[in-house]
């Protein structure tokens, strides 16, 4: 391991976050209340740039370096240790301002940055106007990437940037450059991101939201993360203009952003093609004819009126499929069917290369295929067998990773479900609270569910679920690796 270098990049990291926290700072001074919590967001928002940005210089200043020995295990560190000195600095406008202790702070922050959108806070819209806006740009900046946006606007990281990439963008072992520079990918996908993100903006303020409320709204569909500046989520917005925007903008956030590359610069024939936006796009067709199917005939939701009805079964199955996490109904009180098939969805997330959390549509579709092949294998062992996503022939490299790592994913729900149930929770929420930190989506089902949050989970609980959430946005590999000792050995 090359610390200088690991050094060196997490002291050039946290100077972007010094420079991210000025746009909480400049609300905080002009959007000032007299709400409890003021009287010390200024300083908190101040303390803050200060720390991140004292820490960034020294850094920088005592470990400067030559970047090419970067590497995949210094990648992984710098990735890793990012998130953690993120989350940790992140959250002292928290606890300076009085808004939570230590533990709850660390546990928003770092559900913000990995776009979990689980909250500790009961009553999120009593929290002044520059630390709110800080708790969705925190997922807006996580869900492309603290990384990838790094890569994008710091030369100096050079072909390392590329191990960086590797180590942090959403779907892992299956990305691949579509440039032959790794910097101009990281300019595309955060050009599209940055256009998708004002688009929506400019939606929500024709449906009715204040620039305020839309701009935090826009941040955290787009990273699929799902905090909102109102306790009642989407559902304290009953306009049909603005939660169909939301609907629509959820869609888009869950599909891999280099589609929408390819429908600018082409080649457009390979949408058509991408076997895995078949399947996601499926997924939330069926998902939501479904529920609107069993909704409508119940009348659970405005009565059994068709419109209402289709919205709120569509925008549920987008905010879970996707892992974003808002709320417009109380899906714990829908028939077990529902609850199943989105406690389902939980897993499966978005696509890869896309903002959202879960297990990603493509491994599912590609665990299922390789099972698929052992089966026909046993009644034909001298068959040659090619596991296929769509029509491109997948590397056995690639299908063996991508089983490990849904084993190790499962491996790693199981022991946070036993953690938390031996601290006292009740099997369906440690479960599904479990599933809803460790793939990155916010609510569960139980005490954790949709109109509830994480206040009451035991303190060791909630930093287990932290943990889960790092793997989870992380993807496994990059925090996992870090725990073997060939990768500290120089």
């Amino acid at each position: 391991m090359d610390f200088r270098s690991v050094l060196y990049i997490l002291g050039n990291l946290l100077l972007l976050l010094a420079a991210a926290l000025l746009l909480p700072l400049i609300t905080a001074i002009t959007m000032q209340g007299s709400g409890p919590l003021e009287r010390y967001e200024v300083l908190a928002f101040s303390m803050a740039i200060a720390a991140a940005a004292i820490v960034g210089l020294a850094l920088r200043a005592s470990f400067e370096t030559d970047l090419r020995k970067v590497s995949h295990r210094e990648g992984a560190a710098i990735v890793t240790f990012s998130w953690v000195l993120f989350s940790l600095i992140g959250g002292l406008p928290f606890v300076i301002t009085g808004a939570t202790g230590f533990t709850d702070a660390i546990f928003e922050t770092m559900s913000g940055f990995t776009t979990t959108g689980a909250t500790i806070l009961p009553n999120v819209e009593i929290l002044p106007a520059g630390l709110q806006l800080w708790r969705h740009q925190t997922q807006w900046m996580g869900g492309m990437g603290i990384v990838v946006l790094s890569v994008a606007v710091l030369p100096m990281l050079g072909a390392g940037g590329y191990r960086l990439f590797k180590a942090e963008a959403p779907g892992g072992a299956t990305f691949e450059r579509n440039m032959p520079r790794i910097k101009d990918t990281a300019k595309v996908l955060w050009a599209l991101y940055l256009g998708l993100t004002l688009a929506e903006l400019l939606l929500l303020r024709v449906g009715g939201m204040s620039w305020y409320d839309a701009l935090c709204h826009a941040f955290s569909t787009m990273s699929t993360g799902g905090f909102s500046t109102r306790g009642a989520s989407l559902a304290g917005w009953p306009s049909p203009f603005i939660q169909w925007t939301i609907i629509v903008f959820m869609l888009l956030a869950g599909i891999n952003f280099d589609i929408y590359q390819q429908l600018l610069v082409g080649p457009r024939r390979a949408v058509l093609k991408n076997f895995e936006l078949r399947v996601y796009l499926l997924i939330a067709l069926l998902g939501g004819g479904l529920c609107f199917a069993v909704l409508y005939h119940s009348g659970q939701v405005a009565g059994g009126a068709l419109e209402p009805t289709a919205r709120g079964a569509f925008f549920q199955v987008l905010s879970i499929s996707t892992t974003t996490g808002y709320g417009t109904e109380d899906f714990d009180l829908w028939p077990d069917l529902l609850r199943l098939l989105l406690l389902l969805m939980m897993f499966a997330g978005g696509s890869t290369g896309s903002t959202a959390g879960g297990m990603k549509v493509a491994r599912m579709v590609i665990f299922f295929k390789a099972a698929l092949a052992e089966l026909r294998r046993t009644v034909n062992p001298k068959a040659v067998l090619v596991v296929r996503l769509g029509e491109k022939a997948l590397d056995r490299t690639l299908v063996s990773n991508v089983q490990a790592f849904i084993l190790m994913w499962l491996g790693i729900l199981a022991v946070v479900t036993i953690i938390l149930t031996a601290l006292g929770m009740d099997m369906l929420s440690a479960f599904s609270g479990a599933v809803a930190n460790l793939g990155n989506i916010g609510p569960g089902l139980g005490s954790v569910g949709p109109t509830k949050n994480f206040a009451q989970v035991p303190e060791l609980g909630k930093w287990v679920l932290i943990f889960a959430q790092l793997m989870g946005r992380l993807e496994v590999y990059s925090v996992l690796v870090l725990f073997l000792r060939r990768s500290w050995v120089r």
